[in-house]
């Protein structure tokens, strides 16, 4: 067994094997078969990129993506995220940087508006630009009823979502029945994290999507 001991900051490290603890004031915390470093303890952004093309008026989907968001919202906080916003449609709008009041994330969520189009590559690139500078585990979730149809999609959409990926950026894709279950799963970083349900679900499919968020803290 081996001991560095930082006498001035009264914390001890000690390390046996793949076991490692750090204590101070004689609470430990283990991590097992990881480094423990500063750089385990990070903040968490994610920002919700929703569909607000003229189709999402259907069925009171874009109602449901509302209530679920904010549901999720919550969720996300407890999980120690701030949560921002992005609609697309014809083009996309930055509504909100992440926030973790979700009060205040209530007000830009009522300002979603319905356009026409799906230009779902627009709101993942800007996603990814507002996500760059910041340090911390990031993610985006793609909340969405249908295909993309900007010029050059659906493989303009998969572009930007591997360009993000590539940037250590988190992709969750949920869709209505109306989407197309293999595009969800390519655009999302893991297969499982994309989502169909049914339209009548999409609320609460939403907010049970928190529960997808990488745990922070992970190397």
């Amino acid at each position: 067994m081996r001991k560095n001991v930082a006498s001035e900051k009264e914390i001890e490290i000690t390390r046996q094997d793949k076991r490692m603890a750090i204590s101070q004031g004689g609470v430990e915390i283990y991590h097992k078969g990881k480094p423990i470093s500063s750089e385990m303890i990070k903040d968490g952004f994610v920002y919700l990129v929703v569909d607000c093309s003229g189709s999402m008026e259907e069925g009171n989907k874009l109602d449901q993506a509302r209530n679920g968001a904010l549901d999720f919202a919550e969720k996300a906080k407890v999980k120690g995220y701030s949560v921002g916003l992005i609609q697309f449609d014809s083009h996309a709008v930055h509504l909100s940087e992440p926030v973790s009041r979700t009060s205040t994330l209530a007000k830009h969520l009522k300002r979603m508006e319905i356009g026409e189009s799906t230009h779902m590559a627009e709101g993942i690139n800007l996603a990814r630009q507002k996500l760059q500078g910041m340090e911390g585990t990031r993610v985006m979730v793609i909340v969405t009823d249908g295909m993309p149809n900007a010029p050059g999609d659906p493989r303009v959409s998969i572009k930007a979502a591997e360009r993000a990926k590539a940037e250590a950026i988190d992709i969750i894709t949920i869709g209505t029945d109306d989407a197309d279950r293999e595009l969800l799963r390519k655009l999302a970083s893991r297969t499982e994290l994309g989502v169909k349900v049914s339209r009548k679900q999409f609320g609460k499919a939403l907010t049970s999507t928190a529960k997808m968020l990488p745990q922070l803290g992970e190397p």
